[in-house]
């Protein structure tokens, strides 16, 4: 019983935002997560091993994203970047900084507010897949609770 209450838990849609704004997070791919609504952009905007810059393709969905997201009224955000698991924990932490600054940068470029974004570099720290792999070379955008 305490089991399926604490998946139900999980399961529930973090407080604060409209209905509204919960349909755009979903409609961009954003999900529930402890903290807030969190995308993961694992897929949609990695990078090359030892780069932090953004190609024309990437910059667009950014944009995209951003536009869709102050429409819905939402405008603070927390841009997490990881790495994989190659170079020391200094390097990757400045890189993964690097990243979130790029993807920050952007946001900014389409009109979101530099005061309302946070930029976090989190390394290596939180793999999406084990043994260094590309995928782990990405940016986490998150809406933080309200």
């Amino acid at each position: 019983m305490a089991l399926a209450l604490l998946l139900a838990a999980c399961q529930t849609p973090p407080k604060g935002l409209t209905a509204q704004q919960q349909q755009a997070l979903r409609a961009q791919g954003f999900e529930p997560a402890q903290e807030g609504w969190e995308l993961q952009m694992s897929g949609k905007l990695l990078f090359e091993f030892d780069s932090y810059e953004l190609g024309d393709k990437a910059r667009t969905r950014v944009a995209e994203l951003a536009h869709a997201l102050m429409k819905a009224g939402i405008e603070r955000l927390r841009v997490e970047g990881h790495t994989d698991d190659r170079g020391s924990d200094a390097y990757n932490l400045k890189l993964s900084e690097r990243r979130a600054q790029a993807v920050a940068e952007v946001l900014v470029e389409a009109g979101m507010p530099r005061q309302n974004i946070e930029v976090k570099g989190l390394g290596r720290s939180m793999p999406v897949v084990s043994g260094g792999a590309a995928e782990n070379r990405r940016v986490a955008i998150v809406v933080p609770l309200m």
